[in-house]
């Protein structure tokens, strides 16, 4: 199995999409994956598959008259090798101009006191609408 193989394989496995109260949400588990290790190749192809689940759950939520989704990111578990500030900014940059006002709510699921520290830094690049759409959960 190539390394590319591989990691498709833990993205069907962690980057997903599901109906939920009549919304499609977006589940993304982090702990799962190291950016650090990733070509920007690699990368570009996680970056283009969790723009894939987000259309399939947009199109969830418009077959039931809504515009908007959920998203549900998974922080718990995950260590500095799983979180790179610098990829963080462009896969939000990277949102916030692929799906303006799609997003109804995100919930951030954090057990460590690192990421909630980081937290503090991570709110500061993102819009003051964005932000009041997230709820960071201390698990």
């Amino acid at each position: 199995m190539s390394v590319d193989d591989k990691l498709n394989d833990i993205m069907k496995k962690n980057i997903y999409t599901f109906e939920r109260d009549c919304y499609g949400h977006v589940c993304i588990i982090i702990s799962n994956f190291t950016p650090s290790k990733y070509s920007q190749k690699q990368k570009k192809m996680i970056i283009d598959y969790i723009i894939k689940v987000t259309r399939e759950s947009l199109i969830i939520s418009d077959k039931n008259n809504n515009k908007t989704s959920y998203v549900h990111l998974y922080l718990t578990n995950c260590t500095r090798q799983n979180f790179n500030l610098g990829w963080f900014k462009k896969i939000n940059n990277v949102f916030s101009n692929t799906f303006e006002n799609t997003l109804e709510f995100m919930y951030i699921y954090a057990d460590s006191q690192l990421f909630i520290n980081l937290w503090k830094i991570i709110r500061n690049f993102i819009d003051k609408d964005t932000k009041k759409k997230i709820s960071l959960i201390c698990c």
